[in-house]
Parts: structure tokens; sequence; C-alpha cells
């Protein structure tokens, strides 16, 4: 039996950490990746083809607002269109991006049979004031067979926007919890009564919304302190963006105990192994709203006790298996690893509940499944 020709569309945002649970379905599904020449990401079980797009440009100054005011949006795929043919699914992300404009014209001159379009955005009417990004986004809604909103505030997001209930699923991300598991011994150290060295782990954009100026404060509190206890703190950021200076400023001022790096998807979970805790006390802003944050899904399946902010979606990902601060609170993320610091028993429940989720929840094949499920809905008109 012909497997149903499924067409990934990600441009430039093609990435490991999303394509994991798409990479089971290669076995009922004959698929192919659609990426820009300088894609995050491009081997995977399934082929990936590349198309030029101004995205691929080298950096300039200003490079993507003024790119998204030539185009209304940069993230164009030249030739995209024609090479659907044959498709039986297209499945896009987000209503904005113009490869996903160029997804539902496929649909409209018949090269593609159905368009389902993934979207984490959690704001109504977001990225419209840019000229005609509204036209592209109420064009998508109207050509899309389906949707699959990473959250119920993306799904929320969608139907403000226009889009019927029983037209999106939810469908958060999935997690490779055999390669992201935690080390045999993870679970007695966790527990251990005291902690020579307590590793702090930020892994993320370095930029205000993500908190790692909080980070940054919350590690000096603690800092200060640290004479007064027998636990010394050590803070690794893994990550890149415009508050690195500022990183590198407080790296100065304690050089043997922060460590900046940027590490390669393959190599990630193994820097959550050397990790006691993460921390990513995400802020809301007026046009940002935390989307998902895959890094606590990665961290809940190694085991690791999660420090965080309710902020957007992140409560739907990590539920009770963090503690939450509240936002730009640079003492209570300071106050909160000292809990844990103190209470190994604390650090071990935390670790359990997350390892839980994720092989219940955010496990890659569950999520696999679901996504098959909305591919059959689609396939059969449902």
């Amino acid at each position: 039996m012909t497997k149903p020709k499924v067409a990934i569309i990600r441009g430039k945002f093609l990435n490991q950490y999303e394509m994991q649970s798409y990479e089971p379905l290669s076995s009922h599904y004959d698929m192919t990746a659609f990426g820009s020449l300088t894609s995050f990401h491009s081997a995977f079980s399934f082929p990936v083809v590349k198309s030029v797009s101004p995205v691929d440009l080298p950096p300039f100054p200003h490079k993507m607002p003024i790119l998204n005011r030539m185009c209304t949006d940069a993230h164009i795929l030249f030739g995209l269109e024609k090479r659907l043919k044959g498709f039986d699914i297209a499945h896009s992300a987000e209503t904005y991006f113009y490869y996903t404009k160029q997804v539902c014209r496929a649909k409209e001159k018949g090269y593609v049979g159905k368009v389902i379009v993934s979207v984490i955005e959690n704001i109504p009417h977001a990225n419209e004031l840019i000229r005609g990004r509204s036209e592209i986004k109420s064009y998508v809604r109207s050509m899309a067979d389906h949707f699959i909103a990473i959250s119920q505030k993306a799904k929320n997001a969608l139907i403000v926007e226009g889009v019927p209930q029983k037209k999106i699923d939810i469908i958060g991300y999935g997690v490779d919890t055999t390669r992201f598991a935690p080390s045999e011994d993870h679970w007695d150290y966790l527990g251990r009564k005291k902690m020579q060295t307590m590793k702090i782990l930020f892994v993320g954009r370095l930029v205000k919304e993500k908190g790692i100026e909080d980070v940054l404060a919350a590690f000096d509190i603690l800092k200060k302190k640290e004479a007064n206890t027998t636990t010394k703190m050590r803070l690794i950021i893994v990550g890149s963006g415009d508050k690195k200076n500022i990183a590198r400023e407080y790296q100065k001022k304690y050089p043997q105990d922060i460590e900046l790096m940027e590490v390669e998807y393959k190599n990630m979970h193994e820097i959550y192994k050397i990790a006691d805790i993460i921390v990513a006390p995400s802020r809301t802003t007026a046009t940002w709203i935390e989307q998902f944050n895959i890094a606590l899904m990665e961290a809940q399946s190694l085991g690791v006790p999660i420090i965080t902010t309710d902020t957007g979606s992140i409560e739907e990902n990590v539920k009770d298996a963090g503690i939450y601060v509240e936002q730009r609170k640079p003492e209570e993320i300071a106050q909160a690893i000292e809990w844990l610091r103190d209470h190994p028993q604390g650090r071990l429940s935390y670790g359990l509940k997350g390892r839980e989720r994720a092989e219940q929840i955010h496990n890659q094949f569950i999520i696999a499944k679901k996504i098959s499920n909305v591919y059959q809905k689609v396939l059969m008109g449902r």
C-alpha cells in the first residue's frame, strides 16, 4: 500500500527539537521536509529539500525588520509551490509566515491535497502591524484544512481570530525520552542531603523576555550570601542573544563560577546531566508571551528540578513539576534555589514529577501518534 505523501514546511526554522516527534512517522508516511539554505538543522530520517530564502542573507543591521517590511514576511521559499506537487498533505507553521501562504496557494492550484498549519503564537492578532500580514493570516485561515495548536493559549488565539474550534487540535512538543534520560545514579545524587556545589542551568535565548537578567541578579544574591553556607553556587548559561554582554559582565565578576557556552542540539542532553536545577524565569512583554519553552520539557525528561514563572503556556508544559516564582523577581528565584539546596527530598520529588510527565505526556511517540491521528482525520475528510 502506498504511503501518504507528507511535506513538512519549516523554512529557516526546520530543527531537530521539533522534528524528533515527526521522525517516528516516517514508517507510516512518505515524508519530506522543506527548509531554507540556512535551516537550523537538516539531518533527519527523511529527506530535506532546501530553497533559497531572503532569511538566508548574511546578517546586517536590523536585517529581519527591513526584510519583513520589504517582503511582508521574509520567510519565503522560492519555488516551493511547484515542489509541493503530488503531496497529499502539506504541513506548515504559523499563519503569518509567507511560506504558509505559498502552501495554501499550492493547494488552490491543485498541487497539494490538504493543508495543516501548526501554531505556537498565543497572542491574538499578533504580527499584524506590518503591512500585508493581516491579509496573509486571513488567507491562510480560509484555506487551511486543520490547525495544530501547541497549547490551549495558542488555540484560544486562533479562535479569537475566527478559526472554528472543530478545526483545531492541541498537540504539544515531544521529546526523545530515551536520549533525554537520567543517568543511573541521578536519583541518588539528587536526593543527597548536602551538595558541595550546586550547578544552576539556564538554557535559551539571552534576551530580556527569557529572564536572563533575573537569573544573573539572583545568582549575584546567592554569591553574596555564599560565605554563610557550605554549598558553592555555579551558573551554566547555554545560549546566545543581545544580553550576552550583560552575562559576560557577571562572568568577569565571578570568573570561576559562571560558564557561558553554545551547544549543538545533538549534545544538549549531556548538558542537562551536569545540572542540579534549571531556572527559566520568562517575562511577559507587550508583544510576547512564552509559547512553550522546550528547555523545560527536556529538563523534565532528565529529572532536573525546575524553577520558572507562570507566564504564557509554561503551566501547560510543566504543571506541578516545578516551582513557580513571580516575574522580574530575582530575590524569589534566589529563595527558590536556596529551598531546593536545603531540601533534598524536594529536589527528588520535583525531578521525579518531571520525568513522569515526560514519559506520559511529552514522549515523542505519544506526540507522533497524535499528529498521525490528525493526518488521518484530514485525509479522510473528517
